[in-house]
């Protein structure tokens, strides 16, 4: 809309400044006509270029204006745009975040049964098979929720507020001080962010 009306302008700044062009040439040809050929007003004539030319400029000015307002209304619809882009994308990344978190005592369920199997279960033939089909369901939820962004905290080495939770301490003649001993529950980052602490026992 804001387009059409500048060419508008454009195109009625265009005739007055040709009407203008042409009144003043039909002027200087009659300023060279012989004496008494022509009766010519020049007040007049004079008056009619003055407000043609007040007219021009008021129809330039007029389309300036249009110009630079649709300037500032493609520019804001643009910030817009961008701003209702990023605001999708933050809620969809919260969302994401709240049903992977949900996700995670699945993985923890996962963690404490194949901890805590049976002594000798992967010896017998058919519990083995059994188990393996439950770690093959585990390595694919994982998956999964590592292709959404999800990764796992490391728990290797010294002791990081940040991203671990201290619920214990003990000493300990192999592990420096500072320096994470066990960990009680996997932690996880989501995207860069902190989903979930892990839960680690720190040697004093």
């Amino acid at each position: 809309m804001a387009e059409e009306k500048v060419e508008q302008v454009e195109q009625q700044a265009a005739s007055k400044e040709e009407e203008v062009a042409t009144e003043a040439a039909n002027a200087a040809a009659d300023a060279q006509s012989p004496a008494g050929a022509t009766d010519i007003n020049v007040a007049e004539l004079l008056e009619t270029t003055a407000r043609l030319e007040a007219e021009l400029t008021e129809a330039r000015q007029e389309c300036a204006e249009i110009t630079e307002k649709s300037q500032r209304l493609a520019a804001e619809f643009q910030n817009s745009r961008r701003r209702q882009d990023r605001q999708l994308a933050e809620e969809m990344e919260r969302v994401s975040a709240h049903i992977i978190k949900r996700m995670l005592p699945v993985m923890d369920d996962f963690d404490l049964a194949f901890a805590h199997a049976p002594a000798g279960v992967e010896e017998d033939a058919g519990q083995e098979a059994w188990v393996e089909d439950f770690r093959q369901i585990q390595r694919k939820l994982r998956g999964l929720l590592e292709e959404e962004g999800l990764t796992p905290i490391p728990t290797e080495g010294v002791f990081d507020p940040t991203i671990h939770e201290a619920i214990a301490s003990a000493p300990s003649d192999s592990v420096a001080s500072g320096h994470i001993i066990e960990v009680l529950r996997a932690g996880y980052m989501f995207k860069g962010r902190v989903l979930r602490p892990a839960l680690v026992r720190v040697a004093l």
